[in-house]
């Protein structure tokens, strides 16, 4: 009786999991989402140059960029004026690293 308990647990777990990996899945089937990710991967970047990048305008990065924080991917900092945006959680940095070894890095020649 027991190990159906821990696998009715276990099954919750991976429902939430699930939940979370869908959501995080979905927002980076937008390319531009992607985009804007992707160019997170380095490090934090300021709004301006990240729309530079990007090349969208701030109002349409702006968009992108709250329903990346509502989905908690991203985070800011503010310094006086300027507000950088960094990646927030290391399950995004693992998912966007796999993803740049399989379709940003350069071949290897054997």
């Amino acid at each position: 009786m027991s190990s159906l308990v821990e696998d009715k647990a276990v099954q919750a777990d991976l429902a939430g999991n699930a939940e979370q990996a869908s959501q995080l899945l979905a927002a980076m089937a937008n390319p531009k989402r992607l985009l804007i990710l992707c160019n997170l991967v380095g490090g934090e970047m300021a709004v301006g140059a990240l729309a530079t990048t990007v090349d969208l305008s701030q109002s349409a990065l702006s968009q992108h960029l709250a329903k990346l924080r509502a989905l908690k991917l991203v985070k800011t900092r503010r310094d006086a004026q300027t507000i950088y945006y960094s990646l927030a959680s290391h399950e995004v940095q693992a998912v966007l690293e796999t993803l740049y070894g399989l379709y940003c890095e350069p071949p290897t020649k054997d």
